[in-house]
């Protein structure tokens, strides 16, 4: 049994469209779990493979490297490469690094495997959102929109599960035995998708589904959309990145509750898209939703990084922050395929979309520690203020009309 491609789906009611979602959701999900996993594993990889504590960051933040500096170019190499082919290739690279990274004799091998990893980890969040939007585009924009919303929760999903699936894994197991399962569910997660996955052929014209053309220049709308995702994520992750040392710091609790505390704030943007996909089923124009979701945290940043903060107002205002920030990503990805318009611009304009991401993602946490330097824990919140008032009007233009 194969799967069919996106023009045939489009001859079968909505609920047909689903599997296929949920499958391409799992990749993302595999993905993002790679963000989570090293993390969990640090405190033990660092003394086995005598990794400096700035060695274990860069390992981690590796997997963000690709996105952030070949997202657009890896967009149209994935269209002439062909989607399906992409994810699958991207799947095998995530299960090829997991199961030799069990094996990494020294940080230089733990460092290669990353690499591969984070090939594979741009494969697929270059790849899984543009089929899915084909997949439902037929399906009914009302189904598309549910289905970008639910991708955008895979990264914090993701990484909640790699992080948490990798910490209980290492107890009975060891790091490495952690490693080598994680490099075996990659690969029946690769088996199942070339299993039900289409051959390459996106490029042959039907009825339901346009033909593909040569990727057309990005609209402005598409730029904007783009450059104020960059700086929501430059903004969220920053938050996320420096909420366990202010806990830790400026409100006393211990690293272990920080660190658990923290999970459940970057957790929380899960709940954030589901009600960013709540205004959707209700046919709510994502304007007004996503500016109201970009300004708030910038307000609320002040009683998080105060002078004296409190532990827990803090991480009750993270919480807010997060599940705010999971209601624009939400809409931010559900509006993609309608700001585009033009399919042959949907995969480049996806790209630019997971380059700005993951820029953001990679300058949040030290852009905001740059305020907390000069100015002190209050001048993470005024980086915050800063980045969101150049967000606004990007976002203000890329939704118009959406």
């Amino acid at each position: 049994m194969t799967f069919q491609r996106p023009a045939l789906v489009g001859l079968n009611p909505p609920a047909r469209v689903w599997p296929a979602v949920w499958l391409l959701y799992g990749a993302g999900l595999m993905a993002a779990a790679q963000l989570g996993k090293l993390s969990a594993l640090a405190p033990v990889i660092t003394p086995a493979l005598g990794l400096s504590l700035a060695g274990a960051a860069w390992a981690v933040s590796l997997i963000e490297v690709g996105g952030a500096t070949l997202g657009a170019v890896a967009g149209v190499l994935a269209q002439r490469c062909g989607l399906w082919r992409t994810l699958k290739w991207g799947l095998a690279a995530l299960a090829l690094a997991g199961l030799g990274s069990a094996s990494a004799a020294s940080a230089a091998g733990l460092m290669g495997w990353r690499v591969l990893e984070a090939a594979g980890y741009l494969g697929i969040t270059v790849s899984a959102p543009v089929l899915i939007a084909r997949l439902t585009a037929a399906a009914g924009p009302r189904t598309q929109a549910l289905a970008m919303s639910l991708w955008s929760t895979f990264v914090p999903a993701g990484l909640a599960f790699g992080a948490s699936a990798a910490a209980a894994a290492a107890v009975p197991l060891g790091w490495r035995g952690a490693l080598l399962a994680g490099g075996l569910l990659a690969t029946a997660l690769a088996l199942a998708v070339a299993w039900r996955g289409t051959s390459d052929d996106e490029h042959k014209p039907t009825a339901a589904s346009p033909p593909l053309r040569a990727p057309a220049r990005v609209g402005a709308a598409a730029w904007c959309l783009a450059l104020s995702f960059g700086l929501f994520a430059l903004f969220a992750v920053g938050v996320i990145g420096l909420l366990p040392t202010l806990l830790v710091q400026g409100a006393g609790l211990t690293p272990a509750a920080a660190g658990q505390w923290t999970g459940l704030a970057s957790l929380s943007a899960v709940l954030g898209s589901a009600l960013g996909a709540v205004l959707l089923r209700r046919h709510w124009p994502a304007r007004w939703p996503g500016l109201l979701a970009l300004a708030l945290p910038a307000v609320l940043a002040s009683g998080v990084f105060a002078a004296r903060p409190d532990a827990t107002w803090a991480v009750v205002l993270a919480v807010a922050i997060n599940v705010l920030g999971g209601v624009f990503a939400s809409l931010a990805f559900a509006a993609l395929p309608r700001v585009v318009g033009d399919a042959g611009q949907l995969v480049r304009a996806n790209g630019l979309l997971t380059q700005f991401g993951a820029s953001g993602s990679l300058l949040g946490p030290p852009v905001m520690a740059a305020g907390v330097g000069a100015w002190g824990w209050p001048g993470a919140a005024a980086v915050g203020v800063v980045v969101s008032v150049l967000a606004l009007p990007l976002a203000w233009r890329a939704l118009r009309g959406v």
